[in-house]
């Protein structure tokens, strides 16, 4: 979530988990402002089940 003035707020179970969510933020925001519009292709159903079994559901 990004609040207007306030920056970022991410949660996790712990401080560690809450910091690698800000940075993950950080680089999807990031890759949102090289895009700039640009076509992009998105996973698949069957690619995100692939990447959940391999490094585990958020």
């Amino acid at each position: 979530m990004l609040l207007a003035n306030h920056g970022p707020v991410v949660t996790g179970k712990d401080i560690s988990s809450a910091v690698y969510a800000a940075e993950e933020l950080e680089e999807t925001a990031k890759l949102l402002l090289m895009l700039r519009g640009l076509p992009t292709r998105m996973l698949s159903d069957e690619n995100v089940v692939e990447l959940k079994s391999v490094f585990g559901a958020y």
